[in-house]
């Protein structure tokens, strides 16, 4: 997958600019902070996601005194040619596919298949497990219209379980309908989070040994409510009737898919609880470079990578290797805040950026 060329308007500090990009190249932005090297990756990220890496906040990614902001790429996948664009005007995401307007945002999640890796990524491991959940569940909706489907539909199950349960009187049947349909999603949710995150693990450790000296293993502990090596539709059953005194008492869902977790371990402990941030960040990057790995395995095609300030704590040596172990049919775009010797780039196609004040001019090596 490839952005052919990006046009930005009023986003962030850029006024109206667009790129054309090589494809499976590596594009290198660098400049000094606040210049918007950030920006520019994170508006594909935008356009992958339809959310920030930054912030939650639509209103911030829409530049000073303009009430409304346009990203726009051309995107090959597949040898298709494709055009994707997102309007953002008054708290409002307005979404165009080949110029025709998108109503669902799962239709057009995917589209664009970026793979982040920042600094601040490493909030993962000790953030809320909303966050980890999230984090799972964005790849898989990319990866499996089944699970967008599913995961969707539990949702709205949910919802309407909570809204029967916030009743003046309750109406068993009318719960029990709905946590029947919730927990024939749910099995197929467990099933694909599990194998995901096995998966994902596996790709992982093999390129984790770049990134440490040590015989470290990374694994990570898929947390549900019931055992899932074993009979899941009885248990889940069992789980729901053991609660619904607690749920009508409480008004809400205290059981379900929609709380779990995953615990990410370095050599079968809690990575909060022994990691340096040297190896967390170490953990982090093999993780997105594994996860573009199974992309690639699935789709016969890597996503887009996205690496922003990822030179900052390598030295010279680890930065050749890093460079060398990134795939050669993969569009990659870096960002630094010091200029990149082009000698790190030894036969790979590159080209460089600097960026200033909002403005990026590609310079000569």
């Amino acid at each position: 997958m490839n952005i052919k060329s990006l046009r930005l308007i009023h986003f962030r500090n850029y006024e109206n600019v667009e790129f054309n990009f090589k494809e499976n190249c590596i594009h290198c932005f660098y400049g000094k902070n606040a210049q918007g090297k950030t920006n520019l990756i994170e508006s594909i990220y935008f356009l992958s996601h339809l959310h920030s890496f930054r912030t939650h906040s639509l209103d911030s990614l829409i530049k000073e005194s303009y009430h409304q902001m346009l990203i726009e790429a051309k995107v090959e996948s597949g040898h298709t040619l494709s055009k994707v664009k997102v309007v953002v005007c008054d708290q409002k995401k307005h979404l165009f596919h080949n110029d025709n307007p998108i109503k669902k945002y799962s239709d057009f999640v995917g589209i664009v298949n970026a793979i982040s890796f920042c600094p601040d990524d490493i909030l993962l491991f000790s953030a809320p497990k909303k966050i980890r959940r999230n984090f799972i569940d964005m790849e898989l909706i990319k990866l499996s219209k089944k699970y967008t489907f599913t995961l969707s539909r539990y949702n709205r199950y949910l919802k309407n379980r909570n809204i029967a349960l916030k009743q003046e009187k309750i109406d068993k049947d009318l719960i029990d309908v709905y946590t029947s349909q919730m927990i024939e999603d749910e099995i197929v949710i467990m099933k694909q989070r599990k194998n995901f995150i096995k998966n994902l693990m596996e790709y992982s450790n093999r390129l984790y040994p770049f990134f440490s000296s040590q015989k470290e293993v990374l694994s990570a502990k898929y947390e549900t409510f019931v055992d899932t090596s074993q009979g899941l539709k009885e248990q889940i059953v069992k789980s729901y009737e053991n609660t619904y005194v607690k749920d009508c008492m409480y008004k809400a869902t205290n059981m379900g898919i929609h709380r779990d977790d995953i615990q990410f371990l370095l050599n079968d402990k809690n990575i909060n609880e022994m990691a340096s941030q040297g190896q967390k960040r170490s953990y982090l990057l093999a993780m997105k470079l594994g996860l573009a790995q199974m992309v690639y395995e699935k789709t016969n095609q890597y996503p887009i990578l996205l690496l922003d300030d990822v030179f900052s704590e390598l030295d010279t040596i680890r930065k050749k290797e890093l460079i060398q172990i990134l795939p050669e049919n993969m569009q990659i775009f870096i960002t630094s805040a010091e200029e990149m010797d082009p000698s790190l780039f030894k036969n790979r196609k590159v080209k460089f950026y600097k960026v200033n004040n909002g403005f990026a001019k590609e310079v000569s090596q």
